[in-house]
Parts: C-alpha cells; sequence; structure tokens
C-alpha cells in the first residue's frame, strides 16, 4: 500500500507552521509496512485542495489529509473533499453533542459555526477527537482510502493511535515490527564497515542506517505473519549488531541514553554528581530528564570561572595555572572534587571552548574536555567537536554521557 500525506493550510505552505505531523504519520505508516511515496502541501484553496486530491487518487491507495477542520469559512478541507467524492454531508446530532458537551467542560457556550464540524458523509468513519472540537473521519472510494484528520498535533496524534491505527491494522495480511537502535561516538562509514554483511534487505526483515540529529540510528524492520514472529526477527538481529557495537548504543526507539543510565546506577546502587564549565548545567538538565533520578543524583554546579573552580571544586591554582582551564589535569580534579565534596559514587565533569570566541591555535574552538572520577579510578577524554556552540555543548554531554555507559557496562 503507497500513501500520500497532504497538509492544508496557509500557515504551513508560509512557513509559520512546521509539518510535523507528517514526520509523524510517516513514521507510523512504516510501522504498519505502509509505504508514505508523497508528502503535499497546499494553501486553503478549494482549486488546490482539489487538485492536490485528484493527483493523489491517481497514485496512491491512501491519502492522509491534515488540517482545514475547523469552525471557520477558511477551513473548507471536509466540504471540498467530500464535494470531489460525491459524498453528501449530513448532520449528526451525536457528535454535535460531544462538540457542546467538550465547550461545557471549560464552562463556555458553544459557537454556532462550531455546528458545521458536526457534518460527515453518511457512510464515514467517524474518528473522535477526545483533545478538540474537530473530529476526523475515515472514507473508501474506488478502492482508496481518505482520512482527514484535525491540523494541532495534540489532536492527531491521539486521534491517529487510537482510531486510525486499529482501521489500518485490519487492512494488513501480516504484521511489522521496527526498533531503532540508537549510536554515538562512531561515524556512519566506520560503523557500516563493522556490520556491513548486516546490512541491507534479507527475507522479510530489513536493515538501515540513517543520520539523526547526533546518533547514527540503525532501523530493524521485519514482516512476519505474526507479531511474535517479527519480534524474533528482529531481536536476533538486534543481538547481532549489539556484539559489535555495544560501546556506541545509547538507546532504543524512543530511550535516550541518560534513561538507560539511570537503570544501570539504580540496579548497582550508585550516585552522581557534576561539575561543569562549558556545558554551563546542560549535563546535569539532561540527566535530571529522568524520572526517579532524584534518589542517585545529588548536586550539579556550575564552575564557569577559575575561582569557582578553586573555591567549589579544589582545583589547584598551579594546575590552573600550568595547564590552562581546558586541559586533561583540570578536568580530572573537577570530576574528583565533585565526587569528593558530594560524598558520591560518581564525579562528572566538562570543561572547554564551546565558541564562537575564546579559541586560539593551542586550543581551539571545539576543545574540550570530560572527567569521570570512579571510586578506583579517575579517567579523562579530549575532545575536538564541531558545530556552532549550542552543538558543541550538546555533544560534549552526550559524549561524557557515551563513555560513562561504556564504564557501567563494564
Amino acid at each position: 500500500m503507497k500513501a500520500e500525506i497532504l497538509a492544508v493550510g496557509n500557515e504551513v505552505i508560509t512557513g509559520h507552521t512546521v509539518n510535523t505531523n507528517a514526520s509523524f504519520i510517516a513514521s507510523k505508516l512504516q510501522d504498519y509496512g505502509i509505504l508514505t511515496s508523497y508528502h503535499t502541501a497546499v494553501g486553503d484553496s478549494k482549486e488546490d485542495i482539489e487538485r492536490a486530491l485528484e493527483t493523489a487518487l491517481k497514485r496512491t491507495d491512501a491519502i492522509f489529509i491534515i488540517g482545514g477542520l475547523g469552525p471557520t469559512k477558511d477551513d473548507l478541507t471536509k466540504e471540498v473533499v467530500c464535494e470531489y467524492l460525491r459524498k453528501p454531508l449530513v448532520f449528526y446530532e451525536e457528535i454535535y453533542k460531544d462538540i457542546t458537551e467538550y465547550f461545557a467542560r471549560t464552562e463556555r457556550t458553544t459557537p454556532e459555526n462550531n455546528r458545521k464540524q458536526a457534518y460527515f458523509p453518511k457512510d464515514a468513519y467517524i474518528l473522535n477527537n477526545d483533545c478538540g472540537t474537530a473530529p476526523g473521519c475515515l472514507m473508501e472510494s474506488e478502492g482508496k482510502i481518505v482520512v482527514l484528520l484535525p491540523g494541532p498535533p495534540k489532536e492527531l496524534m491521539p486521534m491517529f493511535n487510537n482510531e486510525v491505527y486499529p482501521y489500518l491494522e485490519q487492512k494488513m495480511d501480516g504484521v511489522y515490527y521496527t526498533l531503532d537502535i540508537k549510536c554515538f561516538g562512531i561515524g556512519e562509514s566506520h560503523l557500516a564497515e563493522q556490520i556491513s554483511d548486516l546490512l541491507g534487505e534479507f527475507e522479510d526483515l530489513v536493515v538501515a542506517p540513517y543520520v539523526g540529529k547526533l546518533e547514527i540510528i540503525l532501523r530493524i524492520r521485519a514482516y512476519k505473519k505474526t507479531y511474535q514472529e517479527a519480534y524474533e526477527a528482529v531481536e536476533e538481529m538486534k543481538n547481532k549488531i549489539e556484539s559489535r557495537l555495544k560501546s556506541h548504543i545509547v538507546g532504543y526507539n524512543d530511550e535516550e541514553i541518560e534513561e538507560i543510565i539511570l537503570k544501570i546506577i539504580k540496579d548497582k546502587h550508585l550516585t552522581l554528581s557534576t561539575a561543569e564549565s562549558c556545558t554551563g548545567g546542560l549535563l546535569a538538565g539532561t540527566l535530571v530528564n529522568c524520572s526517579g533520578i532524584s534518589s542517585y543524583f545529588k548536586e550539579g554546579v556550575v564552575t564557569y570561572s577559575n575561582e569557582a573552580k578553586m573555591k567549589y571544586l579544589g582545583v589547584k591554582k598551579e594546575t590552573l595555572s600550568q595547564y590552562g582551564a581546558v586541559s586533561h589535569e583540570t578536568a580530572r580534579e573537577m570530576a574528583e572534587g565533585v565526587r569528593k565534596a558530594a560524598q558520591v559514587d560518581i564525579g562528572l565533569s566538562t570543561t572547554g571552548i564551546a565558541g564562537p570566541d575564546g579559541g586560539t591555535m593551542e586550543k581551539p574552538v571545539g576543545l574540550v574536555y570530560i572527567g569521570i572520577a570512579l571510586p578506583d579510578e579517575t579517567l579523562t577524554y579530549e575532545l575536538r567537536l564541531e558545530g556552532d556552540r549550542q552543538e558543541i555543548r550538546n555533544k560534549a554531554v552526550k559524549h561524557i554521557l557515551q563513555r560513562l555507559l561504556e564504564k557501567l557496562h563494564n
């Protein structure tokens, strides 16, 4: 089955709204084994919507149309699509009741123009909207599937998951199972070399790399008759990949590296604290994204100046004079200092030059040192990072967490 995603709205084509809905739907459709062949966006124009719909019906099997289901005059999608498909609209009393109840819950009266949101074709499958006033609908026309969805992501996403998915599931002859393995600290070409024999298309299974924002993503997708068969095929390939790339794996699907670290330090009853310079609290902020981290993350300090490094972490004045704030030696004393001061098992430190100013020939922008103080040893690493100021800070945080995860696995 081939699909097209059609976004309707002047705000989309003018760039005022980023179409995150399309990436969400395309990703979900892939899980169901439906290939998204086209992404299209048009303005709030009857002629443009008709023309886009006509094209989509000729070249795809399923069209997912986003936006234009609101109560105002420029919300044309439903009316235009149903007119084109020759499906007359009828008033659904029960839908209008749901809309009025939605307004009543917030102690508001229902505007008269919201009545238009209760009109749908007789043979349409109504998609309930628990997060707004605009229901969606699903229709079939001459063997093609047409799905109308609201524009706001907070309405579209639950509607797609709860209402559209069960319908699509009935259309599939088999089951897809997909797993994303997120890798960091290794280039795409080097990664491909290490698992070259595992990449590509196999019988009912595909392994492909994708470049993410900071990570390389390995996507494993299996298509089998049953979920269990698909799951087992993916797990078998996952185990092969892990045996070669484990030190670089920093998460699966939506899981983040800090969540994996929390699970391990929780199992091992470890505590940690952070001392940051160039990352300015970003490392601590990343760790506290995890619910439950408060029992294991004790404190974080930002020691941006040399005086702060000496005052709060015990970094020696001689160390700063001889080696500078951006050095292996300072990173080591920062990590050991915060570990001692906070009385924790693990101390983490970052110090570097995030730019765009402050670099020299000897110590350029992007030079970062990270430290990991453990009960039996302290490790420091030199990083040469590229990007703007925020990218360098983000990469430094990802690097130190990846190095910590590697040590925790040992």
